[in-house]
């Protein structure tokens, strides 16, 4: 079995072509733009980012893999793109 080297990018403001790409929540409680706590089911440490790019708030919506219909909104620099092997 091959061993998954880890390889994060952390996501720019002017940032695109992000949508459908796999990101690392680089925080314990992700928020969005105001502060309040994100809307991911506890201890989600992976999600897919659903824009291409940040909004002029900030954030992202996204969704944890395993529940695709509930979206939140995560400030973009919580975020890292998870671009590993394998």
């Amino acid at each position: 079995m091959r061993k998954r080297h880890q390889v994060l990018t952390r996501i720019g403001y002017a940032q695109s072509g992000l949508s459908g790409k796999r990101a690392r929540v680089l925080v314990d409680q992700p928020t969005d733009e105001v502060d309040f706590p994100a809307d991911l089911p506890p201890g989600t440490t992976s999600v897919i980012i659903i824009d291409d790019a940040p909004n002029p708030h900030h954030t992202l919506r996204v969704y944890a893999p395993k529940d695709p219909s509930k979206i939140a909104l995560v400030v973009y620099d919580q975020l890292a793109l998870d671009e590993s092997e394998g």
